[in-house]
């Protein structure tokens, strides 16, 4: 047991007077504690067990004389704004006090009478420097810049709050010295204020980190080559309920103002939950009573967007208190964020597999032909809108019981509309095609069945994210410590009306010329532009048409709703706990209990059904689409200008906007474009029981601090899947281009899947030196499935003549990808906020999730346009053979 007193500086030199004992209700600045208990050893210092995490130097200090039993003096105002470092294992109390004050302006030292008395290091006067030293100090922010004198009239103590990007290095070196396990770290430069824009931009900076990017704004994370399906996304160490189809966490719906720091764990333990072979990616946010006394924190700023030549505003605001001698704090944070954004784009929506293109248009034939599907030229508007609300409410009672409950909202609105041209390719029909010696086509003509299309597009995204969590950490003294944490979160994406992949198009038909030339990424399109009066029309006349741009071209064509409505909710609870005399010391024993239970829907909304989309296509004269609905669109000059081969796309197209096209073609027709419920929709529920134990042995070995971990984790999944199964009835002949699907009615239908996985894991520190830290780790990890994977329904994706027939759908009963996992590293700390680490590592993955195609047929279901006539059914026709996609586990794979 130890006691803490509490001193007015005057009285230190003098005989210590008990004041009371326990925590005091009222500290001043320049009180003294002095936490008193045994002595320690003078000739073999014991090996004392600590746990703390990194927090606010007072507050760490307590803890130390607590764990440790020892007793420590320190002057609270010299302390009170300093962070200490974290300090776990099995050290002699000389080894972990310097640990714990380490990189901080602290020093500590052990009186005659076994006291640990803590107190500032001396300063050292700075080497003289000359300007340009100085300049080049200020410019990478060195934080020795910053000196404040002590005031001669006062407390000799003063306090430096340490900010800027170079403290923040500190920390998160700091953390993963400490580390048991192989991970990397990001902190926040201050409060609420991260390193970079975006979250996941921050990532980027760990080695082995990428990102991808959705309208120039970080949103997935790959590590070590696995992409974001395969890394679990945590905050504040529970699972987040996503706004995707699968399992994949969106990092855009994050404001980095809410975020302390992020831990990458880049190996595994027993603690950990599963769900990770690339890493466990676990989000901070900041805590009140880690922030001491009142704080505010706000920022106003201005983003530019040279595309579109337009500031976007951006604000956040940080309120933290602490009161009853930093006992009960509250957070709370506001952000708010506005991008608008340009996007050049020029893009091929894939390339075709040997589709029948005539045997005697081919010059070169070879044993592949690959042929591009389509080229488009597109610029596309983005508005984006994010908006965060964070509250945490944190009590501490004593030092032995920390109570947190916190809830986050964060809602992310995209609202995005595109205008492009686009010219659509159809094998059966090309001309004079030229190949390469890989068998791609790289040059060839279309005179038929072909048109020059003008869209009008919609990419909305609705996400909103709520999240509640209580969490309660009891270290009581005695052998046993308890954490229980209870999290629940909510994810929804609310398209009921197809606005998150919508299309409306006008077009005509004519004819093109595609290049691909050697040197230039971007690929030639032409031949379009002029008027040319033998061009044939949707009924076979040669009625011509005139310069592309001439909006009198126009005719109806596809007019598509397509969107989700996704449903997520994940709901933890956990219990871990330590029992530190399982064994003899310098052994403890770490043991657990985790529930997850992952419910997500997915709703999908299309007009789609037999071919509703398609009621207007063909390019016939009938609806005659006013003229004053298009207007001639104008990319600019600097349209992919960094591209090579931009100066011969197209940079002008006539642009429309689609809801006065969608209204003016269901009036025409009393027709309905409206959207309905898919057959593609389906619902997964997940239950996940897991256990685990972890033996953990702090020992010198060869008189060098040595940690070893290891553990065993076992799981039991439990999957239910709901789903429909839509029959395809036929096809039907729409235009000289498409074919319409025409299905029955919504089946229901039910699976079930079951299994259990042994999750052993080894970690190993061996700290050589007091610069050299060495690690060796070794475990099995899994991925579960996606959730897209595992849909029971089977999906229609493209249906056009020339047998360009595609189709996709999910399989129930996969089993997660099952890893092996060795890791070896080397750390190297040659100074303050510098280190070097050289780390290999090797990942056996079985059971890979692979996605297999084969021709399968639906029934009797011909495609009409391969008989005798290829305008219009008739016996002779074949049955229509899809390429279906579908995933299956397949064999091992070495990373």
């Amino acid at each position: 047991m130890f006691r803490l007193y509490l001193f007015e500086l005057p009285m230190v030199q003098r005989a210590y007077q008990s004041i009371r004992s326990g925590f005091p209700m009222k500290l001043v600045a320049s009180a003294l504690l002095l936490i008193t208990a045994p002595a320690i050893a003078t000739e073999q210092e014991e090996l004392r067990r600590f746990q703390i995490e990194s927090k606010p130097a007072d507050e760490a200090l307590i803890e130390f004389a607590s764990q440790g039993n020892l007793t420590v003096v320190f002057p609270y105002s010299l302390v009170k704004d300093i962070q200490a470092n974290a300090l776990q294992g099995y050290l002699p109390a000389s080894d972990a006090i310097t640990r714990l004050l380490a990189d901080t302006r602290l020093q500590a030292q052990i009186s005659e009478d076994n006291q640990i008395i803590v107190s500032e290091k001396p300063q050292v006067p700075p080497e003289p420097q000359s300007l340009f030293e100085r300049f080049i100090d200020f410019v990478r922010g060195d934080d020795n810049l910053i000196k404040i004198e002590p005031a001669k009239a006062i407390s000799p103590y003063e306090h430096i709050m340490v900010r800027g990007y170079r403290a923040s290095i500190r920390e998160s070196q700091n953390i993963k010295r400490e580390s048991d396990v192989v991970l990397d770290n990001i902190q926040a430069v201050e409060i609420g204020k991260l390193p970079d824009q975006n979250l996941a931009e921050s990532l980027q900076r760990i080695a082995g980190v990428a990102i991808d990017r959705a309208e120039g704004e970080g949103q997935f994370v790959t590590v070590r080559g696995f992409g974001p399906e395969f890394n679990r996304v945590l905050l504040n160490g529970r699972q987040m309920a996503t706004d995707n189809l699968g399992r994949e966490f969106s990092f855009d719906t994050l404001a980095s103002e809410i975020v302390s720091g992020v831990n990458v764990y880049k190996t595994q333990n027993a603690q950990q939950q599963s769900g990770s072979i690339g890493a466990t990616i676990d989000v901070q946010t900041a805590r009140p009573l880690s922030i001491p006394h009142f704080q505010f924190v706000g920022s106003v700023k201005g983003l530019y967007d040279r595309n579109s030549r337009d500031f976007s505003p951006q604000y956040s605001a940080l309120i933290s208190n602490t009161w009853h001698n930093n006992r009960f704090g509250a957070l709370l944070a506001f952000n708010e964020q506005q991008r608008d954004a340009r996007i050049d784009e020029a893009q091929i929506d894939g390339w075709l597999v040997n589709t029948n293109i005539p045997a005697e248009q081919i010059s070169n034939p070879s044993d592949n032909i690959f042929v591009p599907r389509n080229y488009d030229q597109r610029v596309r508007f983005d508005e984006r809108r994010r908006t965060g609300t964070t509250l945490v409410l944190q009590y501490r009672p004593d030092d032995t019981l920390e109570l947190v409950a916190d809830a986050l909202h964060t809602r992310l609105d995209v609202s995005t509309n595109a205008t492009s041209m686009g010219h659509w390719f159809t094998s059966s029909n090309l001309e004079q095609v030229s190949m390469d010696e890989q068998g791609t086509a790289v040059s060839f003509v279309q005179n038929i069945g072909h048109a020059t299309d003008f869209h009008a597009r919609t990419f909305d995204r609705p996400a909103k994210i709520d999240a509640v969590g209580l969490n309660v950490d009891w270290q009581p003294e005695s052998a046993f410590a308890w954490e229980l944490d209870w999290s629940l979160s909510r994810a929804e994406i609310a398209d009921t009306e197809g606005a998150a992949n919508a299309l409306s198009l006008i077009g005509y038909l004519n004819r093109s010329r595609f290049a691909l030339q050697e040197g230039y990424l971007l690929p030639r399109i032409d031949g379009f532009e002029s008027a040319e009066p033998n061009v044939v029309d949707a009924n076979g006349f040669p009625s011509g048409v005139s310069h592309y741009l001439d909006p009198s071209n126009g005719r109806a064509h596809v007019m598509l709703r397509r969107g989700w409505h996704i449903q997520d909710e994940v709901q933890q609870f956990r219990i871990d706990g330590n029992w530190d005399d399982a064994f003899a010391q310098p052994f403890y024993l770490d043991f657990g209990y985790q529930f997850t239970e992952q419910m997500k829907t997915n709703t999908r909304y299309d007009n789609e059904a037999n071919a509703r989309h398609c009621q207007y296509c063909g390019y016939f004269d009938t609806p005659d689409i006013p003229d004053d609905f298009q207007s001639v669109f104008s990319a600019g000059e600097d349209f992919l200008s960094g591209v090579s081969g931009h100066h011969w796309i197209p940079k002008q197209w006539l642009r429309h906007d689609s809801e006065p096209l969608f209204s003016f073609l269901e009036s025409y027709g009393n027709s309905d474009l409206g959207v309905a419920k898919r057959g593609s929709s389906f619902a997964v529920t997940e239950q996940i029981n897991a256990a685990y134990v972890d033996f953990v042995l702090n020992q010198p070995l060869l008189n060098k601090p040595f940690t070893l971990h290891a553990g065993l984790r076992f799981e039991h999944t439990k999957v239910h899947i709901a789903g429909f199964i839509e029959q395809l009835q036929r096809l039907d002949i729409l235009d000289q281009t498409e074919l319409g699907p025409v299905t029955g009615s919504l089946q229901p239908v039910t699976f079930e899947n079951r299994y259990r996985n042994w999750l052993p894991s080894l970690n190993a520190k061996w700290e050589l030196s007091d610069e050299l830290t060495s690690r060796f780790a070794w475990s099995r990890s899994l991925t579960r499935p996606t959730i897209s994977q595992l849909s029971p329904g089977v999906t229609l994706n493209t249906t056009r003549q020339g047998g360009d027939l595609r189709a996709s759908s999910g399989n129930t009963q996969l089993h997660p990808f099952e890893s092996e996992n060795l890791d070896i590293a080397l750390e190297y700390y040659y100074q303050q906020s510098s280190y070097l680490s050289l780390g290999f590592f090797v990942k056996r993955v079985s059971n890979f999730i692979t996605t297999q195609s084969n021709t399968v047929v639906f029934g009797d279901v011909t495609d009409p346009s391969t008989g005798d006539d290829p305008a219009a059914p008739d016996n002779n026709d074949s049955l229509a053979e899809f390429d279906l996609v579908q995933p299956q586990n397949g064999e091992q794979a070495k990373v």
